[in-house]
């Protein structure tokens, strides 16, 4: 029996005045370099979903959030990848975004219809952008 594998990833939409925060992939990046993508990563073993996004949020934009919802599961067909997307808020005001360089070289806020704009969007925001999704996110 061929054996399968997928990863478990968690992803915020972390909203702040009518605008998402999108991070630019590292070139140096294994999977889909110079992507845009939304902050999160893949669970730790032993870690719920909730800890590992608050976790890569943390330590990938230096913001602290928290949690609203689960807004989508996204499982792009060529990859071995199922994405939750979550609605995050900021607490407070949003301060200086600290990107880790060898992951990230770039970030913005932009809105939901600007996303499709702003150059090539990794697959699982993609296909929730065309299921309309984000329209949730305030």
């Amino acid at each position: 029996m061929a054996e399968h594998r997928f990863y478990f990833g968690a992803h915020a939409a972390i909203a702040h005045e009518g605008k998402i925060l999108i991070l630019k992939r590292a070139p140096e990046m294994t999977y889909r370099p110079g992507c845009w993508d939304l902050p999160g990563g893949h669970l730790a073993l032993g870690e719920s979903i909730e800890e590992c996004l608050l976790r890569e949020i943390v330590e990938e934009t230096g913001l602290a959030a928290e949690i609203d919802r689960i807004v989508a599961l996204h499982k792009t067909p060529e990859d071995p990848y199922i994405q939750a997307l979550y609605a995050c808020r900021l607490h407070g005001e949003p301060g200086p975004v600290r990107l880790r360089p060898y992951e990230h070289t770039g970030y913005r806020w932009v809105t939901v219809a600007e996303l499709p704009s702003v150059g090539e969007l990794i697959p699982y925001l993609g296909g929730i952008i065309r299921r309309g999704l984000l329209e949730y996110i305030r």
